[in-house]
C-alpha cells in the first residue's frame, strides 16, 4: 500500500510539472492539448491542411470577385445596348462637343508657359448618342517652339507635326468656320451645342489662358462648358477620377493612346454617352469666373 501511494504521489507531481496548454506535434502521432479542461487529439497533418487552407481560400475569393466583376462588365454592356436613348425634348442642346487639348509641358517642376499643340473636338449627337463629326488640328507653339522629350513621349506628338501646323489663332478661326458649316451655334439667342471637357483645365486654363496671354480673339462659346468629370461624380455618387477609371466604372476600357488629344476626346465622348444612357442629365455646370473691370479715373 505504501509503495502504491508513493507511486501515485510521484505521478501527481510529474503532472503538475508539465507546462500548461503545451502541444507536442510529431508526424502522424496524436498528442494531447488542454482546451477548457478537456484534452483534444491533434495530428500534424490536420494542422498542415489548416495552414494551407487559408491562402487557398483567399485566392478563391479573389478569383470569384474577378469573375463577378467580368460578368458585371459583360452584363453592363448588354444593358447599355438595351436602354432607350435620351429624350431629345429634355436636352438643353443637341450636340456635345468634347474637347481635350494637349499642351507643351516639361517633366521638371519649374514654371512653364503651356501652349496648345493639339486641338481635337468630337461632336456627340445627344439624341442618337453617336459621334457624327470630328475636328482635329495640331497647333504650332510660339513661345516654346521646341517640344521637350518629356512632352513628345507623353503625347506622341512629333516636332515635325507642330512645325507644320498653324498657330492657335488660325486654328480657332478654322474651327469657327467648321461650326458654321454644320449649323452649330451657341449664342444668347440659340444654343445647339456646348463643350464637354474632362475638368476645367481645357477651356479655362489652356484655351482662355493662352488667348488672354497672347491677345488672341476667342469666341464666347468657350466661356461655359459641361464638366463631365464632375457630372460623372454627381450622377454615380463617387469621387472624381481619371478617364480610364471612369470608363472602368462604366464597364468599358480605354481605346487608343492615352494623352493623345483625339483619342482622349473619343473616350470622353463614350463616357458622356453612357452617362445619358444611365439617366444623367447633361447641362452646363461650369464657366469662367467673372472678370474684374477697372474704371479709368
Amino acid at each position: 500500500m505504501w509503495l502504491a501511494l508513493t507511486a501515485l504521489s510521484l505521478g501527481f507531481v510529474a503532472l503538475r510539472l508539465q507546462p500548461p496548454q503545451a502541444v507536442r506535434v510529431s508526424a502522424g502521432v496524436p498528442c494531447a492539448a488542454v482546451s477548457q479542461g478537456a484534452p483534444q487529439r491533434v495530428a500534424l497533418g490536420e494542422l498542415v491542411r489548416e495552414s494551407r487552407a487559408a491562402p487557398l481560400a483567399k485566392r478563391s475569393a479573389r478569383r470569384k470577385r474577378g469573375e463577378a466583376k467580368e460578368r458585371a462588365r459583360q452584363e453592363g454592356a448588354v444593358l447599355r445596348e438595351a436602354r432607350p436613348l435620351a429624350d431629345a425634348h429634355a436636352l438643353p442642346f443637341e450636340w456635345l462637343l468634347v474637347l481635350d487639348v494637349e499642351a507643351t509641358c516639361d517633366a521638371r517642376g519649374r514654371p512653364w508657359e503651356h501652349e496648345i499643340i493639339e486641338f481635337p473636338v468630337v461632336a456627340l449627337n445627344l439624341r442618337t448618342l453617336q459621334v457624327e463629326h470630328e475636328f482635329h488640328s495640331f497647333v504650332r507653339p510660339t513661345a516654346n517652339q521646341t517640344l521637350t522629350p518629356f512632352c513628345r513621349k507623353l503625347t506622341g506628338i512629333t516636332q515635325e507635326q507642330v512645325d507644320a501646323a498653324p498657330p492657335l489663332d488660325a486654328v480657332l478661326r478654322e474651327f469657327d468656320g467648321w461650326l458654321r458649316e454644320r449649323g452649330l451655334v451657341n449664342t444668347a439667342e440659340a444654343r445647339s451645342f456646348a463643350f464637354g471637357t474632362d475638368g476645367h483645365f481645357d477651356c479655362q486654363f489652356f484655351v482662355d489662358g493662352e488667348c488672354s496671354r497672347k491677345g488672341i480673339p476667342k469666341a464666347e462659346y468657350f466661356d461655359k462648358w459641361v464638366n463631365l468629370k464632375q457630372l460623372f461624380a454627381d450622377h454615380y455618387k463617387v469621387r472624381r477620377c481619371k478617364i480610364a477609371k471612369m470608363l472602368e466604372r462604366q464597364g468599358m476600357r480605354f481605346e487608343g493612346r492615352l494623352h493623345s488629344g483625339i483619342d482622349d476626346s473619343r473616350n470622353i465622348a463614350r463616357i458622356a454617352a453612357q452617362l445619358v444612357r444611365d439617366g444623367s442629365p447633361v447641362y452646363i455646370n461650369e464657366g469662367l469666373p467673372p472678370r474684374q473691370r477697372f474704371l479709368d479715373l
